[in-house]
């Protein structure tokens, strides 16, 4: 069973999405300051705005009194169940010019803020990772290219992957590069240009690392990919969420769909094509909270699953 909520105002995209619970679901923009945060309880949909909170592209936490936000500009804020309070403030190579993507990781003092801050043509392409285990740790990122959008541990190998994106500056095509990150070491191991089909991301399921190459879903295996899943249908969109390996939720150039372990089935068909987009999501036993943003409209939406 579906239903939908709008956030936000037209045109104030909401691009990051966490959840604690079916009743403590967060949503970011980095637009409208005055609805740059989006809370539901359970029952409906508020926005409001924390002072010194810029251009929000981050949120994450571990409980729902420890949730974090990276703001423009090297500030990190924490949320304690109550109220947001200036938690770091960070910088690189003397400057705080960062743009974060995101947060990630396995408990409150073990976890990283990344992103990337600007080059000698002023593009965010130099990488940007902070890792916090009780202090920050600004880690060396001169072996990669490109602002981190994602970063997850795989449980099987406890390496690190990283994607960036990388911007051409129109003397190269715009770029997703996917690197093995081992003790200050970046391993490049895949990469891809922004042309339809063949975009490239990863995807963290049951703490596994999934790898979305193309139209094919690859494990890594013995420092190899391992199809794990081809996915036949052209409106594949390079985006996936999932539960386990036989739940798992496919973005479509038109829709929503699911993979079962045996098939792949359309859950839903967007009210706006081309160009909608789910940015997010938070899944839990009975419930799946899906980011989805309407260029055509500018509506930010939130498409709620319910088991009945």
């Amino acid at each position: 069973m579906w239903t939908v909520d709008t956030i936000g105002a037209s045109n104030n995209t909401y691009y990051r999405l966490w959840a604690s619970s079916p009743t403590d679901v967060w949503a970011t923009s980095p637009g409208d300051l005055s609805k740059s945060i989006a809370h539901f309880d359970g029952a409906r949909w508020i926005t409001y705005y924390v002072p010194g909170m810029n251009t929000l592209h981050s949120i994450y936490g571990f409980a729902y009194n420890n949730i974090y936000i990276a703001a423009r500009g090297g500030g990190i804020w924490k949320f304690d169940g109550a109220n947001w309070t200036k938690f770091a403030h960070l910088s690189v190579d003397g400057q705080t010019d960062i743009a974060f993507s995101n947060i990630w990781g396995e408990s409150s003092n073990d976890f990283y803020a990344f992103g990337g801050y600007p080059d000698t043509n002023r593009y965010y392409n130099n990488s940007f990772i902070a890792y916090y285990n009780n202090n920050w740790m600004i880690l060396d990122t001169k072996g990669s290219n490109g602002i981190v959008g994602k970063l997850f541990k795989n449980s099987w190998d406890d390496k690190i992957y990283i994607l960036t994106l990388k911007a051409g500056n129109g003397l190269f095509p715009d770029s997703t590069i996917i690197y093995e990150y081992d003790q200050s070491n970046f391993k490049k191991i895949y990469s891809s240009i922004w042309t339809g089909g063949q975009q490239a991301d990863i995807s963290l399921i049951n703490n596994e690392v999934y790898f979305i190459l193309g139209y094919q879903l690859a494990k890594r295996v013995n420092g190899q990919f391992q199809t794990f899943l081809q996915v036949n249908n052209l409106n594949f969109y390079q985006r996936i969420w999932g539960r386990n390996s036989k739940d798992i939720f496919l973005l479509m150039i038109d829709g929503l769909a699911h993979y079962n372990g045996s098939d792949i089935q359309y859950l839903f068909h967007f009210n706006k094509v081309p160009r909608t987009q789910i940015y997010g999501a938070a899944l839990f036993d009975k419930d799946a909270f899906f980011l989805v943003y309407e260029s055509q409209t500018g509506l930010s939406l939130i498409y709620h699953g319910k088991l009945k």
